[in-house]
């Protein structure tokens, strides 16, 4: 558990930094380059905005080799660990890189090798874990280090491929001028800050939870977030498609499309995360030991606390992308201090008292004060009202879903063969109450 604490840690201090490095850059190109630009363009502003990445880089290394030791005690508990501190950095680079070519590449409208991308860093991040790791493994910060060295090898890789796709992009027959430096820094700049404070949100519990319960409890706790923000894959999907599209609609005055648009993905996004979510509140207690060792057994609240968190983070997530479009990123910055500052309070107030729970009890809240203030804001952008009824029918949908599951674990005997023919039962019928409605959400998502 002490390793895999300072595994999580490590990795939740590299995404922190990110936006910090990149200064907010990978947003900027979604929003700007998504539109008819020719390939000397965006080469140019790819290495212009590459150099700054690199420069805000250089600082944030010299600043962190500078102080190796509170760096360390405030990521993983105690200053003792600060040999960890340059393979953060190296794992840094390698985030800050892929990031940044991943925009381009949506900018691009090249999903498909995004999507090759993505496929290709999960299996080089685990299947290196899986080479290194083994029953005669030593401590983590011997092979730690060998690991983050493939993560950057591939990043680089990443960064020429996509350099090359952007050479060979065709010339539009009426080219878009280019955005301004200071039109691009000005976009930019409230997005460090809220890119910062949102992940403070979602991660500050640990933060603390190391320095009140040891590496040992926030193993524990992020391995069931982990478990837990599997439904996260759905948001990112969604933005990954969504946001590019929004932007297109946005530049062409498209309001009524960009509406019905965010509409469906919030409907979509919804349909497949309550339930799965539900699903992994409900198993995860159970499912976790499995994974891991006995060791990993949080609370049952916990799982349900982080289902909440995740659904709510979902939406604020879609509800975030019409924000930014409209010139509200001094207001969406004001709600995500509101929120960090709410989490840092409750923290203080419930995870000192209840440790793990506590702690996700008040990302819950917070999540819930983020949907409710952008939906809010968002209405004030364009004629929208969140979906409620749609929501109130999948929840319902979802929790008649969980039957087969739920009688089972309360009444049938320790069989994953017979646990896994419930979820399946659970999930046909789910399926099947929605495909018989007028108004499906699933077959709205497969047809349009």
């Amino acid at each position: 558990p002490a390793d895999y604490g300072i595994w999580t840690q490590t990795a939740v201090t590299a995404g922190l930094f990110v936006p910090l490095v990149l200064f907010g850059s990978p947003t900027a190109v979604v929003r700007y380059f998504s539109g008819a630009l020719g390939a000397r363009v965006r080469v140019r502003s790819f290495a212009c905005l590459g150099a700054v990445g690199a420069l805000l880089l250089a600082l944030c290394a010299a600043l962190a080799l500078g102080l190796p030791a509170p760096l360390a005690a405030w990521v993983y508990g105690e200053p003792g660990h600060q040999a960890l501190v340059p393979l953060l950095l190296l794992l840094l680079t390698a985030e800050a890189l892929t990031e940044f070519s991943l925009a381009w590449l949506r900018a691009a409208g090249r999903i498909g090798n995004v999507a090759i991308a993505l496929v290709l860093r999960s299996l080089v991040r685990y299947g290196v874990v899986l080479a290194l790791v083994g029953p005669q493994a030593g401590p983590l910060v011997e092979w730690f280090g060998r690991y983050a060295a493939a993560q950057l090898s591939l990043a680089v890789l990443l960064s020429a491929v996509t350099l090359w796709v952007l050479s060979r992009s065709e010339e539009p027959a009426e080219s878009m001028a280019p955005p301004r430096p200071g039109e691009l820094l000005a976009f930019a700049a409230p997005l460090v800050a809220l890119s910062l404070f949102t992940s403070l949100n979602g991660f500050l519990d640990r933060y603390l939870l190391v320095n009140w319960l040891g590496l040992e409890s926030v193993a524990v706790y992020a391995a069931a977030v982990s478990l837990c923000t599997v439904p996260a894959v759905f948001y990112s999907v969604l933005g990954f498609t969504l946001f590019p599209v929004l932007s297109r609609h946005w530049q062409q005055r498209s309001f009524g499309e960009a509406q019905r648009l965010m509409t469906l993905a919030l409907r979509v996004f919804l349909f497949f995360c309550v339930p799965v979510s539900a699903l992994l509140a409900v198993a995860g207690p159970g499912l976790l030991p499995m994974l891991a060792t006995r060791a990993y057994q949080p609370p049952v609240l916990v799982f349900v606390l982080l289902g909440l968190s995740v659904s709510a983070f979902g939406c604020y997530q879609i509800l975030l992308y019409p924000l930014l479009l409209g010139g509200r990123s001094r207001q969406v910055l004001g709600l995500a201090v509101l929120a960090t500052a709410t989490n840092v309070l409750l923290n203080l107030w419930l995870a000192r008292r209840w440790g793990v729970v506590g702690a996700a009890g008040a990302a819950a809240v917070s999540n819930f004060l983020m949907v409710a203030w952008a939906a809010r804001l968002v209405r004030q952008v364009m004629p929208w009202r969140f979906p409620w009824p749609a929501l109130r029918t999948i929840v319902g949908h979802a929790l008649l879903g969980l039957l087969p599951l739920g009688a089972w674990l309360a009444f049938g005997s320790p069989s994953l063969f017979v646990a896994a023919f419930a979820v399946l039962v659970g999930a046909t019928g789910y399926l099947a109450l929605d495909w018989r409605r007028p108004d499906s959400t699933g077959r709205a998502a497969l047809c349009q």
